[in-house]
């Protein structure tokens, strides 16, 4: 049983726990929510390829791309996505795509995901703090991995993101982007007059996830009717 235990906790050190940045408190997390999809951590599950389900208190970074989880009032990067198969928080589902996660918001035939990311706009190059892990500030907002290097700004600065999401399509096993109604219609150009109808009628918005989940829905029952 204790070599089972060691062996387990190994794995989850691996999968988990090679960095780690200190915070004074959850509260601290709550208060300045601007590099994160959700505005504090909850508990949420990690589903492993193997079907093992692991419960955390989970979040996502827009700045950094990770997937990152509070143990202690420590916050700690999520480095190896080859064993994980699908993250729950809030009901919402991500699943790893290279280095990063993308949320799944259609899992269909023609599937539809956000790559929420974001972009600091303010100060413009935060100053290196070396490579410790032991970090004195009290919150994790002040504090950003990149690579392999920890940046930390000086407490009395601000710090502002401005949201940059990346909308992907997955269509006969290819990943398009999204950008704009051309792209839109040209992912769709096997039935581009039924979209482009559709598309003008409902006035789509493709920087609106939910106007493009009401499109992303339309193509696949029109596909779906067309099938004997």
């Amino acid at each position: 049983m204790y070599r089972a235990m060691i062996k387990y906790f190994t794995f989850f050190s691996c999968l988990f726990l090679i960095t780690g940045l200190a915070v004074d408190a959850q509260q601290d997390v709550v208060k300045n929510p601007e590099q994160f999809v959700f505005p504090d951590f909850s508990v949420g599950v990690v589903k492993l390829k193997n079907m093992e389900k692991i419960p955390l208190a989970l979040n996502y970074n827009v700045v950094t791309g990770k997937m990152v989880f509070m143990q202690k009032n420590q916050i700690f990067d999520m480095i190896r996505y080859s064993n994980v198969d699908t993250v729950y928080i809030h009901e919402r589902k991500f699943v790893p795509f290279d280095n990063v996660f993308y949320e799944v918001l259609i899992n269909e035939s023609v599937s539809l995901f956000i790559q929420h990311k974001g972009e600091i706009t303010q100060p413009p190059r935060p100053a290196a703090y070396g490579g410790t892990s032991q970090l004195s500030s009290t919150t994790y907002i002040t504090n950003l991995r990149m690579g392999n290097d920890v940046y930390r700004l000086k407490n009395d600065e601000s710090l502002e993101i401005d949201p940059v999401p990346v909308i992907w399509i997955r269509k006969d096993n290819t990943m398009y982007t999204v950008s704009n109604r051309r792209s839109l219609l040209k992912i769709f150009s096997d039935r581009k007059n039924e979209m482009k109808e559709f598309i003008n009628r409902n006035r789509i918005n493709t920087e609106n996830p939910g106007d493009l989940i009401r499109t992303v829905n339309f193509y696949n029952d029109l596909i779906q009717e067309k099938r004997p």
